[in-house]
């Protein structure tokens, strides 16, 4: 039998039963499952190197297109700070910026991410790594990422 439910369908049932979790958290949960929260899908890494760089990829696609598209300031707003911090975590756990944005927009970003008081501590800390890593040597940017990025 067919599940009569579509996706789109599946995911306004679940946040009206969740409603204290951010759009950005619903995002995570799809694109990494098993995931708690968009926090918890950025900061906690897969044990395997390439699938963990590999979910990095697809979770900064997902906040780009919530930080363009998001119904409410406070969803963009938070997609931008989880699109940066993605990228941190490229760049502390596999050494590449998983953008193609220039080198000082990306630190700039990183920065507001970790003076925002309002954000998870271990956004802040991966942010400020990416920083300190960023200030010391030139960073390759990643060969098999999204090239409009």
């Amino acid at each position: 039998m067919n599940d009569p439910l579509t996706e789109s369908l599946r995911w306004a049932i679940a946040i009206g039963s969740e409603p204290e979790r951010s759009t950005a958290d619903w995002i995570a949960i799809e694109l990494a499952p098993g995931t708690r929260d968009a926090v918890a899908a950025i900061c906690d890494a897969v044990p395997d190197a390439a699938e963990d760089l590999d979910r990095l990829r697809l979770l900064k696609r997902g906040f780009k297109t919530l930080r363009l598209g998001g119904e409410h300031t406070t969803d963009r707003r938070l997609a931008a700070r989880y699109y940066a911090a993605t990228l941190a975590a490229g760049l502390v756990r596999h050494g590449v910026w998983i953008s193609r944005q220039r080198t000082d927009r990306i630190v700039e970003a990183l920065q507001g991410l970790a003076d925002d008081d309002e954000v998870d501590d271990r956004l802040r800390a991966i942010a400020s790594t990416a920083i300190a890593i960023s200030s010391e040597r030139v960073i390759e940017r990643d060969a098999t990422g999204d090239p409009r990025d």
